[in-house]
């Protein structure tokens, strides 16, 4: 019937060989009949072959499945492994952002002309009253910039006036 599933193959099994060989005699075409209407006419020297060989082909449709679903899950883990390469590229570029955010507002913080550092020590020895202390190794690493900056300075204005 057409749109049901129905087996391959149907084995005809003929346990009385002389049977099967006098009736092969008389019809030389009913096994090719037989086997055009999917049904396949086995005997006792045949019945063992013709199992081993529908059970290699079995195996050999299960491991074509299996091989099919190893290139799916395969292509699936490339997929991921590929976001996962994208994503850590972007983690780098966005370490390297917070990186330039960090040492701009570090700069901002203990060097250049006008640091808040210096700023807000000079507004405390002026005489601000305050509750906290600066970290005193910030105070010092701005002082020591500081005193770099002035010395490259006068450097410059020594070679300006030569």
């Amino acid at each position: 019937m057409h749109g049901i599933n129905t087996l391959d193959f149907v084995l005809l099994f003929i346990p009385v060989e002389p049977a099967f060989a006098l009736a092969i005699e008389q019809d030389h075409e009913l096994f090719n009949e037989a086997f055009e209407k999917n049904i396949v006419l086995v005997t006792t020297s045949t019945l063992l072959a013709t199992l081993r060989t529908i059970a290699s082909i079995w195996r050999l449709e299960y491991q074509n499945k299996n091989a099919v679903e190893i290139a799916r899950q395969s292509g699936d883990l490339y997929d991921k492994f590929s976001a996962l390469i994208e994503d850590m590229i972007s983690i780098g570029k966005k370490m390297k952002d917070a990186q330039s955010a960090y040492e701009g507002t570090m700069n901002k913080l203990h060097t250049g002309n006008g640091n808040l550092i210096s700023r807000v020590e000079r507004l405390k020895k002026l005489g601000v009253k305050t509750t906290k202390q600066i970290n005193q190794t910030l105070i010092d690493r701005t002082e020591d910039i500081q005193e770099l900056e002035e010395g490259n300075e006068d450097v410059n204005v020594n070679m300006q006036s030569k």
